[in-house]
């Protein structure tokens, strides 16, 4: 893993550690942690300038309001999202623009798995004291599948490949 990827994965896995957000990391990030290590890509296909972080969180009310502290502690204004009348965590898609990398938070994935499900085949290792959660590796090949893009079917390929079961 690239020391300043790395470095960007603590701390942003630090901050939802610290503020008890309940969350997986999934896409590119998660297919390198199952062994296939590509860069992140825009949608056009073209390789991006910096990683792209995704992270699923649970979107529960609690959560989000967990999720909006680390997104406070990562230096942007969140007070719109503290007078919301009536936010809904289900479809409150967050992307943040840092200098090293950009960093998406998703209530859901492509696929028809439920965070509650999914949380319960997480993945977790420990970086340097920090816990960091990834979604299965079933879970993982399931939320490819539904999306029907290209890198996607790539990154099933890859990671059969390597002798991981579908």
């Amino acid at each position: 893993m690239d020391d300043n990827f790395k470095i960007s994965l603590l701390s942003v896995c630090g901050l939802l550690e610290k503020h008890s957000v309940q969350y997986m990391v999934i896409g590119g990030t998660a297919v390198a942690y199952h062994g296939y290590y590509r860069p992140s890509t825009n949608m056009d296909g073209t390789i991006s300038e910096k990683p792209d972080i995704d992270i699923w969180y649970n979107p529960t009310y609690e959560n989000y309001f967990r999720l909006i502290n680390v997104i406070e502690s990562l230096g942007r204004d969140v007070t719109k999202y503290r007078e919301e009348k009536i936010p809904d965590p289900k479809k409150s898609f967050f992307k943040l623009e840092l200098p090293d990398f950009t960093l998406d938070f998703l209530p859901k994935t492509r696929s028809k798995i439920t965070y509650p499900v999914a949380s319960l085949k997480k993945e977790a290792i420990q970086l340097d004291g920090v816990n960091i959660y990834f979604i299965s590796f079933d879970d993982l090949i399931e939320d490819k599948k539904s999306s029907g893009r290209k890198k996607d079917i790539e990154d099933i390929n890859e990671l059969k490949n390597l002798g991981n079961p579908d």
